[in-house]
């Protein structure tokens, strides 16, 4: 059976692995590179997506690991004991996976929807919660993925007003032509990119999850 810290690593990997993806990507952009800047933007995108998506997989594996496994969550309280091997994890992803959600569908992209299912299946003192800062800024990669996965006019709005405000803080000039995979490439966060920004901000998270 995976542990928390087996999963937290493998996601780290990952996300090393992206790191290392936008390193060449963005080594091979320009006049000497084999990218125009257009697709370097394009393929930000798909690398900062890639990473939203190891996030997701990472939250939904550990609370499927811990409803599993906490004795003092729903599932064992219930079950104290199996007839087969890896009956408990298999029982705690047909929960975990139910539509339980008012809209039926199993919402993974937002964190503040997986500590509310955390509070609802695990006990008291569960791992599934982040600092105020870092739930915020989570909450950020939302709105730039939706920017990216659904072409839609909410999205499309809530993107640029992030951009907007604190901390991107764009000018109308400056947003002047921009997509998020050209924000995601060309703008600041912090001191760096804001795909390097986000990897780090995940590892972090994942860190906070799994110390």
């Amino acid at each position: 059976m995976a542990t928390p810290e087996s999963i937290r690593d493998e996601f780290l990997d990952s996300i090393a692995h992206i790191r290392q993806a936008f390193l060449k990507v963005s080594g091979n952009v320009g006049r000497n590179g084999i990218f125009t800047f257009p697709d370097v933007h394009k393929l930000s995108e798909g690398l900062f997506i890639s990473a939203l998506t190891y996030w997701e997989a990472v939250c939904r594996d550990l609370l499927i690991l811990e409803l599993a496994t906490d004795t003092s969550g729903i599932l064992r309280k219930e079950i104290t004991k199996f007839r087969t091997k890896g009956a408990a994890l298999r029982l705690a992803e047909r929960i975990l996976n139910h539509p339980d959600h008012p809209e039926k569908f199993i919402e993974w992209s937002s964190f503040n929807s997986i500590e509310s299912r955390a509070n609802i299946f695990l006990g008291a003192g569960h791992r599934f919660k982040l600092t105020q800062a870092t739930s915020a800024d989570i909450a950020k990669l939302k709105r730039i993925r939706n920017a990216i996965a659904h072409k839609s006019d909410k999205a499309w709005s809530s993107f640029v007003s992030l951009i907007s405000s604190a901390p991107f803080n764009m000018t109308p000039s400056q947003r002047k032509g921009i997509t998020p995979g050209r924000f995601i490439y060309s703008n600041q966060w912090n001191g760096n990119t804001v795909l390097s920004q986000t990897l780090n901000l995940l590892e972090n998270a994942v860190r906070e999850l799994v110390p």
